[in-house]
């Protein structure tokens, strides 16, 4: 048990956003269990779950059994009452009977239990975190992208003021970039909107056969502290193919994490061959860059750990997802085959994922997503965060092509 718990503060039981550190704020009835701050916010932005009841919680809050809550009430007791204790192997809320009633049993009998704090009533005051969260959601509300670099590759951003600015961002805050990739009409800009910004249509997305991003558009997720990329698609018409490839390679460079986007029911080889192929050019372009930047910074680590990692989000609706019918072996190790049999070595990149899931009825889940990308976030060993200032510079120097010395530099530990 940790200091908290032992102290007796309430953790989050839902360990979607924290990890299971921050103190408990909110009791989710439908959810059945008590939410920090960041985990209600995340765990509600999901439209399956949007009209879950929450209350805010005061300190001493104990929730109710989650086996007193059906309409007959508590077989044992008759009614709701609260839990004394939580069992951390069935995830549930049980006052005295229901843990009795429910986890006789041999093998339950073994489960962990985490006792509550003996209940007291309460007065259910929102205070200041109910501001806090209510802040959150307002900030949201206010994100808005913009072009950052057009078709022609041209900057139409004035200079880092402009771009901190445009972020609404402090000067010195520690950020991330993520960006996506993906063939014209995936779903890309759609995909970033429901991942990072509840759903809210901060990416211009269209239901027409045109592509609707051009260029390169950026919008700051306040909640991750993340910079987000949308680009162009993959194979779209009107403009030059290596034009397009070239801006995309520019924003591989600066990126900390990228999302492979396919809605397909099976994985082709052009995700592969783009990138094999962007694996290549990056090494070729930076390799002296990243030498360099290794020896300044005296790390004695292979040019693979100093990329970005790549998430592989692949959408199915008729196919079973990579791997799920082959349980000894992982998705990423069924990539990697693929990647060898085309001949191709993406060595680029620190790590590639694979996430998949499976619509049989819309909406898309992006839960799973988040949470990859909430653990590639998290993973501070190769690439740290860094001003967006620092960012800027990366981005100025990549787009002329000249040294990512700085940029580079700025994120490795």
């Amino acid at each position: 048990m940790s200091a908290q718990a032992a102290a007796g503060t309430l953790l989050c039981q839902e360990s979607y956003a924290c990890g299971g550190s921050d103190q408990a704020a909110y009791e989710c009835d439908e959810c059945g269990s008590l939410q920090c701050v960041r985990c209600e916010v995340e765990l509600h932005r999901q439209e399956r779950m949007r009209n879950h009841d929450r209350v805010r919680i005061a300190p001493g809050h104990v929730p109710f059994c989650d086996s007193c809550k059906g309409d007959g009430g508590c077989p044992m007791s008759g009614g709701r009452v609260r839990a004394v204790v939580r069992c951390q192997g069935c995830k549930i809320n049980l006052c005295l009977d229901c843990q009795k009633r429910t986890h006789s049993g041999v093998n339950k009998r073994k489960h962990p239990l985490s006792p509550y704090p003996p209940s007291t009533p309460v007065e259910n005051n929102g205070g200041a975190g109910d501001g806090e969260m209510q802040a959150l959601k307002a900030k949201l509300e206010k994100v808005r992208s913009f072009l950052l670099v057009d078709e022609k590759e041209e900057t139409q951003v004035k200079d880092e003021e402009d771009f901190v600015r445009r972020l609404d961002c402090r000067r010195e805050e520690l950020l991330k970039v993520v960006s996506i990739f993906g063939n014209t009409g995936e779903g890309k800009s759609h995909t970033l909107n429901h991942t990072f910004f509840m759903g809210r249509e901060v990416f211009k997305t269209s239901p027409t056969q045109d592509s609707c991003t051009v260029g390169v558009w950026v919008a700051m997720d306040p909640i991750h502290r993340v910079v987000v990329m949308d680009t162009e698609g993959l194979l779209g018409a009107g403009a030059n193919q290596g034009q397009r490839t070239r801006l995309l390679l520019k924003v591989l460079a600066v990126s900390d994490l990228v999302i492979y986007r396919t809605h397909s029911d099976r994985l082709h080889d052009d995700l592969f061959k783009f990138l094999g192929d962007a694996s290549d050019a990056y090494l070729k372009h930076f390799t002296k860059e990243l030498k360099a930047t290794t020896a300044r910074c005296g790390l004695n680590v292979p040019l693979s750990t100093l990329g970005p990692a790549v998430i592989i989000f692949h959408e199915t609706v008729h196919t079973k997802l990579l791997g799920s019918d082959k349980p000894s072996e992982c998705a990423e190790r069924l990539l990697q085959e693929r990647f060898r049999k085309l001949g191709l070595f993406p060595e680029a990149f620190s790590s590639i994922q694979y996430r998949g899931t499976r619509t049989y009825n819309p909406p898309t889940d992006f839960s799973g997503l988040l949470r990859s990308l909430e653990q590639q976030l998290d993973n501070n060993s190769t690439r740290s965060p860094r001003s967006a200032t620092v960012i800027y510079k990366a981005l100025q120097s990549v787009w002329v092509w000249g040294s990512v010395y700085e940029g580079v530099c700025e994120v490795l530990r």
